[in-house]
């Protein structure tokens, strides 16, 4: 199963390519967007509506929530056990 996240351990991811300030108000606004609790770590299906709208930003931090989502879904294993 994926790790749980917090907003707060996101803005944190966020700050490698902005500054802290605007990290902390593009996590605030794609949590808004994505109509998720900001008191508790989010749940695999939370985080990916924060990551869609964290997509939308473009540039670095549309390439940092790609990556974040990328390393998730290598953490919480094949979603369908393709055949082969």
């Amino acid at each position: 199963m994926a790790r749980a996240m917090t907003l707060d351990q996101l803005t944190v991811k966020l700050s490698a390519v902005t500054s802290a300030s605007d990290a902390q108000a593009i996590v605030n606004r794609a949590s808004r967007i994505a109509g998720v609790p900001s008191s508790r770590p989010l749940d695999v299906d939370e985080l990916t509506l924060v990551l869609s709208a964290l997509s939308a930003e473009g540039g670095m931090i549309e390439q940092l929530a790609q990556a974040i989502a990328s390393a998730d879904l290598h953490q919480s294993g094949p979603a369908s056990g393709s055949t082969g």
